[in-house]
């Protein structure tokens, strides 16, 4: 352990200015999620109307990840964070000019649609331009910094949103569409570093390129490999029983609010643990963290009250983010900067992506085996997974490659 929280990290300007815009955008993406819900109710829409306006921001970015995470290869990564957030900031404006509070559930969809699309192209711009702008000394504690201020406009956002949808039905609009201006301008500030640019192919060819980058390291591999599992039959069946079993459990939706708060917090306790302490085998810190995701299954079936649920939320997100800061720093140290983008596609893709499909197979699945036998599957399956990954070479470090040309 270090002698403090290391905030070194901040001492960059250009980081400085990526934290902020980092606030910005999700602040924003936070806070037009809650306006389109309530807009969309006020012009009379259903559940169902609000599942399909939501839908549709998920699929325009999973369709669009890898495109996405090549042109944030092709081009300067500042330029395009700057344009997308510049669209995202014009999207969020047309429901005002529109039909201002009754939005109809089409063009809140379009809204939507258009704002997966830009985040199909920041997300991978985002992680390679924060990857070149940290050394190889700050790059644990930069990435925790950012996952903090994520935390800020998650947190943030959702509140700021419902209370002033509460009023005046554009004012949501007005500062999401600020939120995504200011991220703009700080992106627009920001000096990006040099990365080694290589010949333009085909899409698909470049694309391709970062799959094959990916099967040279193992460790790497298991990983993509072992995310859409975890995400699609341990975490999906997770979030979406949570509400019906503390409802039926507790009588009241309030734990299942707490039990996301405490979450939350978790994950912002990793953050600020993992800026002070430097493992130096970081794979088997982030094996043993997922693992602790087994005591979320586990507390919703055999929890004997609320605050031994929450105490489990509050370690699994300690855990999973400790997991992924660990990835996050592992790609920023082992994939070639001209590679980040295309690489981060692909993680996210085979995650987050991903995670659509396993809210929906949750049903399916616990109409089939029942609820115990899913949250104990859940819980078997993050277990024994991670343990067994510490076997591939290079997982324990999270290094190690076979040598390559550039793609």
């Amino acid at each position: 352990m270090r002698a403090g929280i290391d905030l070194t990290a901040l001492r960059s300007p250009a980081f400085r200015l990526i934290a902020l815009a980092q606030i910005g955008f999700v602040t924003g993406e936070q806070v037009l999620a809650v306006a389109v819900t309530v807009s969309v109710l006020s012009a009379g829409g259903d559940a169902a109307a609000v599942g399909v306006v939501l839908a549709a921001k998920g699929i325009a970015s999973s369709c669009l990840l890898l495109a996405g995470g090549v042109w944030s290869d092709r081009l300067p990564r500042r330029r395009v964070l700057t344009v997308m957030l510049a669209v995202d900031a014009v999207a969020a404006s047309v429901p005002i000019l529109v039909a201002g509070r009754s939005a109809a559930v089409w063009s809140a969809a379009a809204v939507l649609f258009v704002i997966g699309a830009a985040e199909a192209f920041i997300r991978p711009a985002f992680n390679a331009l924060l990857a070149s702008s940290l050394d190889e000394g700050r790059r644990v504690s930069g990435r925790a910094l950012i996952n903090i201020c994520t935390r800020v406009g998650v947190i943030a956002g959702p509140v700021t949103g419902t209370l002033l949808a509460g009023g005046s039905g554009a004012l949501p609009f007005v500062l999401a569409a600020l939120a995504f201006a200011a991220g703009a301008l700080a992106f627009l500030r920001v000096k990006e570093p040099p990365w080694t640019r290589v010949a333009r192919r085909s899409l698909l060819a470049e694309a391709m390129a970062g799959f094959a980058d990916a099967a040279r390291r193992p460790w790497l591999t298991a990983l993509l490999l072992f995310s859409p599992i975890s995400l699609m039959f341990v975490i999906a069946p997770s979030q979406v029983l949570l509400p019906v079993l503390t409802r039926d459990t507790f009588g009241s939706y309030t734990a299942y609010g707490t039990a996301l708060a405490c979450y939350g917090a978790g994950g912002l306790m990793s953050s600020l643990t993992m800026m002070a302490w430097r493992p130096r085998r970081p794979g088997v810190v982030a094996m043993c963290s997922m693992s602790l995701y087994a005591v979320v299954p586990l507390g919703l079936l055999y929890a004997p009250s609320a605050w031994v649920l929450f105490c489990c939320y509050l370690a699994a997100g300690f855990g999973v983010e400790t997991y992924a800061l660990c990835w996050d720093v592992a790609l920023y140290r082992e994939v070639p900067g001209h590679l980040i983008g295309r690489i981060t596609s692909l993680a996210w893709l085979s995650t987050f992506g991903l995670m659509p499909f396993g809210q929906a197979a949750t049903g399916p699945l616990t109409s089939l085996a029942g609820e115990r036998a899913v949250l104990l599957g859940a819980a078997g399956l993050v277990l024994l997974i991670p343990p067994c990954l510490l076997l591939v070479p290079g997982m324990a470090r999270l290094r190690g490659t076979r040598p390559s040309g550039l793609s």
